[in-house]
């Protein structure tokens, strides 16, 4: 324990682990370390070890060293809130996690092919209670019917520019006959299946009827 008789009187505050005092302070056998203090005419101490200063409290916590972890201890604050809480409810938005969601950005909703690409984008950024979430996208026909393979797209982008938040996804339709009056549908859904699953419409009209020309038999 290190006793502080020589320094007492020019001490401003005091823990275990640091000891800030006035710029005339010359305490024995304590470290100097700098920090903001500095430019307000105060000094900053540590024991060296793990000497602690006396008449600073209890011994727990006192491992030794300079290292910020061994002189500072960070205080968090925690506040309950219920759901029915008034508080609760005026900022579930803040408090609330939620997926990011993702979209089709392809303007074009005519698949003339039956290997096609199409694009999406993150709509948020993964930040603050928006959280990482993996969508599987396919098309369907008017039924339900999947009427192509699945991809995968895992929304997990934290960039800020919208641009960098963009998906390509291939297709590959399934070798079926396809109408070309009939309405199919993009469907974004999340992996999870705690989501609705979003649907685009779609139109399908390949040149060449798989009927007449069966290149995948």
């Amino acid at each position: 324990m290190m006793e502080r008789s020589s320094f007492k009187k020019d001490i401003i505050e005091q823990g275990r682990r640091y000891v800030i005092t006035n710029d005339s302070a010359k305490p024995d056998f304590l470290m100097s370390v700098k920090g903001i203090y500095n430019d307000a005419n105060m000094l900053g101490f540590t024991p060296r070890e793990n000497i602690r200063v006396k008449g600073a409290g209890g011994r727990n916590f006192v491992h030794g060293g300079i290292s910020l972890q061994e002189i500072c201890v960070p205080v968090i604050k925690y506040k309950y809130l219920r759901s029915g809480y008034k508080a609760y409810r005026i900022n579930k938005d803040k408090y609330d996690t939620k997926p990011v969601a993702v979209a089709l950005l392809s303007s074009n909703r005519k698949i003339s092919n039956m290997i096609f690409n199409l694009s999406f984008y993150q709509k948020e950024p993964v930040k603050d209670n928006y959280v990482a979430c993996t969508y599987i996208a396919y098309i369907t026909d008017s039924l339900g019917n999947e009427v192509s393979d699945r991809q995968k797209i895992i929304a997990d982008k934290t960039s800020t520019v919208a641009k960098d938040r963009e998906f390509k996804c291939t297709f590959n339709l399934k070798s079926q006959k396809f109408n070309n009056t009939e309405t199919y549908y993009l469907v974004i859904a999340d992996e999870a299946g705690v989501q609705i699953p979003v649907k685009e419409e779609m139109q399908i009209d390949i040149a060449m009827a798989i009927d007449e020309f069966d290149f995948f038999s």
